[in-house]
């Protein structure tokens, strides 16, 4: 019998010193595996799929073609699309690398996110990836902003740059206990702009979409500083 390749003793003896578990349902990986979920917990992630709202993506009933939130106004981010909806095995991969700093999550569902992209073709022409930024205080407690890791797994699938040209001035409390108001009122000029935006088309990218302030505010932000047009792409989508 042929011996075992270095590689495969290196990452039998780093899963015996530091297992690795599916993000979800923690139940154990095998020590080559790649992915932060398991087999079963990977297939259950909910595809966004239509029918949604055409500009944020939020799943609609029946034939509205717009959310009462997105009628009869313009924005500045125009347009929203989610890779999955946020539920079940969603929740635990987005808490596995926001929470419990495994980056390698992030970048995976930067690659799942890049398979999902060609369902939205209305999501083409863009010229660059633009990450949601951290307030400097959370960047240096995390690390790490986990929506540049989903950037940097997203960008080679579709031969963009990754431009980090958004800032974070404001720290601003948490948008989970806020209504749509006072979430909008929370991020209220949080966010600048590089002039590296004047004149392109870009497309930002986040872990998850609630009420979309965060995207909304962001898009002023980059107008503001020039941006010709600016839409956004999440990995998953949460339900009101």
């Amino acid at each position: 019998m042929a011996p075992l390749p270095w590689r495969d003793i290196a990452a039998v003896l780093r899963h015996c010193l530091l297992p690795q578990t599916c993000a979800h349902c923690r139940e154990d990986l095998l020590p080559a595996a790649a992915s932060p979920l398991c087999p079963r917990c990977r297939l259950g992630l909910t595809p966004a799929e239509p029918p949604f709202c055409l500009r944020c993506a939020e799943p609609l009933p029946g034939a509205r073609r717009l959310c009462r939130a997105c009628s009869g106004r313009p924005f500045a981010c125009r347009l929203m699309r989610a890779a999955f909806l946020y539920r079940g095995p969603a929740t635990g991969l987005v808490y596995a690398f926001k929470y419990r700093g495994r980056r390698a999550a992030a970048k995976a569902a930067g690659l799942w996110m890049a398979a999902a992209f060609p369902r939205f073709p209305e999501l083409s022409g863009y010229e660059a990836l633009v990450p949601v930024p951290l307030h400097p205080r959370r960047l240096r407690e995390r690390g790490y902003n986990q929506a540049l890791l989903l950037a940097e797994g997203l960008a080679p699938a579709l031969a963009l740059p990754v431009w980090d040209i958004l800032s974070r001035s404001k720290s601003t409390r948490p948008q989970w206990d806020l209504d749509k108001e006072s979430r909008r009122r929370n991020l209220a000029g949080a966010f600048a702009a590089g002039p590296q935006a004047r004149g392109k088309s870009l497309l930002l990218v986040d872990d998850v979409c609630t009420t979309g302030a965060s995207l909304e505010e962001c898009g002023r932000a980059l107008h503001r500083a020039g941006a010709a047009r600016v839409a956004a792409f999440v990995l998953a989508r949460q339900t009101l």
